[in-house]
């Protein structure tokens, strides 16, 4: 047995050595292989950045993941990343709006990623009421400003934000720092009701009605929190507003948190303002001089100072403004908060503004994600030192006489005109003696509930309760002192307290049936607006040192209660909405709406507000294809819709009733008593209604380079609600506000937005718009009587009870009515009486009123706006430039002071507007068109330079510089252009602006 064994084993000795080197070379290769691999699988730190492939900024929050692990980051700042990762793993990179990439490790540890577009999600989300829409599916006329496209700098309202942005939107920024800027939406579609727009905070509407103790309604919210604009314009888009959006609708939407790093932002700024136009009335050589060779009787009156009465009143001013946010959160619960103080001096002395916000937005997820609920919450501190506008007053007072004269303790130290009871008083004396404040707070809160429907796939509900409470009040004093002929001191305060309670509630159900798609939702709302006022006033104190806003300094007899009923009115509303797609080419919008509102009596309370709107993508169609090269949007809009407006006073459908004064007793026998009198009104007041029609193009060209809407639309407003003469006899009051008429605007407008360069480097977006409105009156049907040639409206100074502007019917609203200037050989003015210094139109040998002509309107018809961003590497600069075309001003400071007996008037020194030296007038020419102007003009509102720190670790800084409400381009010679009637407007001024912007 042992041979044989040892046999086997010599016969395969050969074969198991063989076996053997096999062995442990394959051993030997595995080790090896292992080795390798052992090497691959060890993790490392992978670094990158990640940034958008077109423009080259990087991409902040951009997820960053290891497939099939748990493994990630977030993006910070500057687009930088670090994650763990083996060679053999892979990347998962994620960002809202662009294509997700999966990207190999292999040997590499540092990436550039660069992110394309996801062109299944170019279809931008706008806000519309009560919901979003896609872009491509909007059938009426929205616009919207997102937060890079904004006006830059120190912006007090959020109105401001928007101004020359927006085609068919005029917003009138005003002159003053703190104060509201005026909207129109296009043209004005009201005479006396509410000529504004309806403003929506995060899809609530809220109340913009002024409030004692602040400038302006709206600055209760933070421009800083502000992440987009919305504007709908036409009647297809505002109908689900009803009774509130005749005059359009503004949507702000406020930012949110996001999921990811907390962040924390900084924008600090400081404001140099300073006035660079003046009113042109003689300096005090030129004044001597005038009353000299115009007023010689009068030259013993001169005094001896040379007085800059405007620079007293005035000056440069410096303002501030510090704003901090903060947000962050997970993918259940996110946040954002912000707080900002901002202080604002105006250029009259004294004149200030200062405005504590805090801000907090909650949002939370529950049930699987099906629940959302959204907590908001806005609150503001106005505190105001109030100043009267003094500028026109200064800039008429004698200039030969001294602000102070020592010994003059009757007025406190100034200077003032004795025994002259039409005098003015010193401006300056004003400005310090007059104590006037106001303190304002605002409280808005929101909760609201969105509801995916477990089980019913595309139905939601959506529910929404708003308190938003107004607490105000001023307090006014002026001491013995300050020169009054009518009293020895004052005093008054009032309080005003106001709520507004908002609640609605829909159901939105989305579904898709084959190649259809419908969108339906249907909701209820009511709203709530409580005010009321209170306070007192009294005058001839016992005391005015101890008296400052004491009560109990003013006499018994003299004291005023000021106690209002309280105030509150109802709006109960139903409304709905269909939107449906087919094929996803042809769409179509139906909205309706009833509202009923407590403001009409019983019989006319309640209104429907309909709309239908259809859209056409005739880019979807087959045979457009062979040009979707040229064309990477076409779309046909047309709507129609019915929207109205209930924004007047209450009660005016009854009759109040007040006592009457003492001038007009009633005797009985030998003694007089005061009567019980009703106020005039029109028991079947209506609401004014608003009837819209709009045919517009969307496109885009260039391969999107360049995109933009062209609209054509008419709307008509009748039953035009107006504070109407009335017949002696029909009423019980000569005015009655009543439905008198009907108004009809139409217009074109036109917007393109072009990316005209876009690289690393440098890129630079260009949008412009263009707007023209026709504004008419149609009819005007209760007339005082029938031969009426209109409505006589355009308050002037210079005289009681003038007026230059008319509302008729064929013209627009505001038209300037005026005489016709002659003129002698040399192009001067003729000059004398004045019937023979007009133009007999008529040709009746008289000139009267019946030679009153009408020409030019204060409402300029032609809107221009152009929007310009630029970037080069690390720079930025934006300017906004606007123009207004074919409007006429009325120089109202020149003529009510450009004429030589304004010199002696009041049986004092006067300074005199320099239009007199040309035109060479002694007595006023009030109705002349001489003093009628070309209102055109551009001006540039807003041009920032800015500089990004990149190259800084953990934060993203930058610094810039930004000017505003430059001097503007215009022919016309007064101070403002847009003033309609300039009349002592705010004197305009130019804001130079430093800040900072740091992002943690």
């Amino acid at each position: 047995m042992k041979q044989i064994n040892t046999k086997l084993m010599n016969r395969w000795k050969p074969l198991m050595g063989a076996l053997s080197i096999r062995k442990i070379a394959s051993l030997f290769t595995l080790i090896l292989l292992l080795g390798i691999n052992a090497s691959f699988a060890q993790q490392r730190t992978i670094s990158g950045t990640v940034t958008d492939g077109t423009t080259g900024e990087t991409l902040p929050g951009a997820s960053v993941k290891v497939k099939g692990t748990s493994r990630g980051a977030t993006t910070d700042l500057d687009g930088n990343f670090k994650v763990e990762a083996t060679a053999n793993d892979v990347l998962v990179v994620s960002f809202i709006g662009y294509a997700t990439q999966e990207i190999e490790i292999g040997n590499k540890t540092s990436f550039d990623i660069q992110m394309g577009l996801d062109v299944s999600q170019l279809s931008e989300v706008v806000v519309v009421g009560y919901g979003t829409q896609e872009e491509k599916d909007v059938t009426g006329v929205v616009s919207t400003v997102n937060e890079k496209e904004f006006n830059q700098g120190q912006i007090a309202s959020p109105e401001r934000l928007i101004t020359g942005k927006i085609a068919g939107v005029n917003v009138n920024p005003g002159n003053t720092r703190s104060g509201g800027a005026s909207i129109t939406i296009r043209g004005r579609g009201s005479l006396q009701a509410q000529r504004e727009p309806l403003v929506v905070v995060d899809g609530v509407p809220i109340d913009t009605d002024g409030s004692s103790g602040t400038r302006n309604a709206n600055n209760f919210i933070n421009p800083s929190d502000i992440e987009s604009v919305t504007v709908l314009k036409d009647a297809s888009a505002t109908a689900i507003y009803g009774s509130r959006a005749a005059a359009g609708v503004i949507m702000y939407t406020t930012k949110s948190g996001k999921a990811g790093k907390t962040q924390v932002a900084y924008d600090g700024s400081v404001v140099y303002s300073q006035i660079f136009r003046e009113p042109e009335f003689l300096n005090p050589a030129n004044f001597r001089a005038v009353v000299a060779n115009k007023a010689p009787q009068r030259s013993d009156d001169l005094g001896e100072a040379s007085t800059d009465w405007f620079n007293a009143v005035t000056q440069p001013t410096f303002s501030q403004n510090h704003n901090v946010s903060f947000s962050g959160g997970n993918e259940t619960i996110n946040f954002r908060g912000s707080i900002n103080r901002m202080n604002n001096r105006e250029v009259i002395v004294g004149d200030e503004n200062t405005v504590t916000r805090l801000s907090l937005l909650l949002s939370a997820k529950f049930w699987n994600d099906n629940l959302k609920v959204t907590f908001n919450t806005k609150n503001a501190l106005n505190q105001d030192t109030y100043k009267p506008n003094v500028a026109g007053l200064a800039a008429s007072f004698d200039p030969s006489q001294p602000i102070y004269v020592e010994g003059n303790d009757e007025f406190g130290g100034y200077y003032e005109w004795e025994d002259q009871g039409l005098a003015p008083t010193n401006p300056v004396s004003q400005l310090e003696q007059q104590v006037n404040k106001g303190e304002n707070r605002r409280s808005f809160n929101s909760l609201n509930f969105d509801l995916k429907i477990p089980y019913v796939d595309g139905l939601s509900l959506n529910s929404s309760t708003t308190f938003d409470t107004k607490d105000g009040s001023n307090n006014y004093f002026e001491p013995f002192t300050l020169r009054n002929t009518n009293r020895d001191g004052f005093i008054s305060n009032s309080v005003n307290k106001a709520y507004t309670f908002t609640h609605f509630s829909y159901a939105n159900y989305k579904k898709t049936f084959g190649s259809s798609d419908i969108d339906f939702m249907l909701g209820y709302e009511f709203n709530e607006q409580y005010r009321e006022t209170y306070g007192y006033f009294g005058e001839n104190l016992r005391d005015d040192i101890t008296a400052y806003f004491q009560p109990s300094q003013i006499p018994q007899d003299e004291i005023q209660i000021n106690a209002l009923s309280p105030v509150r009115n109802r709006l109960q509303s139903y409304f709905g909405r269909i939107n449906y797609s087919l094929q996803d080419k042809y769409i179509a919008t139906f909205t309706y709406r009833a509202d009923g509102s407590t403001k009409f009596g019983p019989g006319n309370r309640y209104a429907f507000f309909p709309s239908a709107a259809l859209g056409w993508r005739i880019i979807e169609e087959d045979f457009f294809q062979d040009l979707t090269d040229a064309f990477t949007n076409l779309k046909l809009r047309v709507g129609y819709g019915v929207t109205g407006n209930q924004f007047i006073p209450d009660y005016l459908y009854e009759k109040n009733y007040f006592v009457g004064t003492q001038t007009a007793s009633y005797q009985f026998g030998d003694n007089y008593y005061q009567v019980i009198r009703p106020t005039a009104v029109d028991p079947n007041i209506q609401w004014e209604r608003l009837v819209s029609t709009n045919i517009g193009i969307d496109f885009g060209i260039l391969n999107g380079r360049m995109s933009g809407t062209i609209d054509v639309y008419t709307k008509d407003t009748d039953q035009l609600l107006f504070n109407a003469p009335v017949a002696a006899g029909t009423n019980v009051g000569d005015r009655v506000v009543t439905n008198i008429g009907s108004m009809n605007n139409s217009g074109i407008e036109v917007a393109v937005n072009n990316v005209v360069y876009d690289n690393t480097d440098f890129t630079w977006n260009l949008n412009y718009n263009f707007t023209y409105n026709r504004n008419r009156i149609t009819a005007l049907n209760n007339e005082q009587d029938e031969n009426s040639f209109g409505i006589e409206i355009g308050g002037i100074a210079g005289d009681v009870g003038q007026n230059i502007q008319i509302i008729r019917v064929g013209e627009a609203y505001g038209s300037f009515l005026a005489f016709n200037q002659l003129y002698d050989d040399n192009g001067l003015p003729v000059k004398g009486p004045q019937p023979v210094t007009y133009e007999d139109v008529n040709g009746d040998g008289s000139v009267n009123e019946n030679d009153l002509v009408v020409q030019g309107v204060a409402d300029s018809p032609i809107l221009v706006g152009i929007t310009s961003n630029m970037t080069y590497k690390n720079f930025d600069l934006s300017f906004t430039l606007r123009g207004k075309f074919g409007g006429t001003v009325y120089n109202n400071t020149a003529s009510a002071n450009g004429y030589y007996n304004r010199l002696t008037e009041g049986n004092i020194l006067n300074n005199v507007h320099e239009s007199a030296l040309t035109s060479d007038f002694n007595i006023r020419h009030l109705k002349s068109n001489y003093y009628l102007e070309n209102s055109d003009f551009v001006k540039l509102d807003n041009l920032t330079i800015g500089y990004n720190f990149n190259q800084l670790n953990n934060m993203n800084l930058r610094a810039y510089t930004t000017v505003q409400n430059m001097i503007p381009i215009t022919g016309y010679s007064g101070l403002d252009p847009e003033a309609g009637i300039d009349n002592n407007i705010f004197p305009p001024s130019t804001a130079f602006i430093f800040g900072i912007s740091a992002k943690f």
